[in-house]
């Protein structure tokens, strides 16, 4: 089973119509820096399947079907380490080491694709994508401060910055 058919099975409507966005943003990212066949298909992969579950939770699924190097990708997506951190949960990197230098691109385009894209699929800016999810969960909850650390690390990044802004729209977040 493909993953864009896991996540037709596993997503509710809203949690799928924002992962079909993030995989959206994922592939014009992959066009943009001409990954070759292999690390898109990865991209790809880890963009359909980031949101099935809590980034460990999705990581473990990934892990037990054998998909070690996208698990890695999947658990510590959206500074999801961070996160984990901040709610005292033991350290992911325990479980899930940090992506090698490898696949730490295809994480950063994962992140990018994520901060892009708001909670109903379209393409966003990050202060937009940031808005959507305090008023959903609050200022204080971790997921706040993690995408709050991811955004500034992607904006101290030149190449980053310079993608989030090829694919953000202009407009300011409402």
């Amino acid at each position: 089973m493909c993953a864009h058919e896991l996540a037709v099975r596993l997503l509710d409507a809203p949690g799928y119509a924002r992962t079909r966005g993030v995989a959206q943003q994922a592939a014009r990212l992959a066009r943009s820096v001409r990954l070759d066949r292999d690390r898109r298909a990865r991209l790809l992969c880890a963009a359909w399947l980031h949101a099935v579950d809590a980034p460990r939770l999705a990581g473990r699924r990934l892990r037990i079907a054998g998909h070690e190097e996208l698990a890695r990708i999947v658990a510590h997506a959206g500074f999801a380490a961070m996160e984990a951190a901040i709610r005292g949960e033991t350290p992911l990197e325990r479980e899930f080491p940090v992506p090698g230098a490898a696949d730490e691109g295809l994480l950063m385009l994962l992140d990018i694709a994520g901060v892009t894209t708001d909670q109903d699929g379209a393409a966003a800016s990050p202060a937009r994508r940031l808005r959507q999810l305090v008023d959903r969960v609050g200022p204080s909850d971790p997921a706040v401060r993690a995408m709050v650390a991811l955004v500034t690390r992607l904006g101290e990044d030149p190449s980053a910055r310079a993608l989030v802004e090829a694919l953000a729209p202009s407009a300011p977040a409402r």
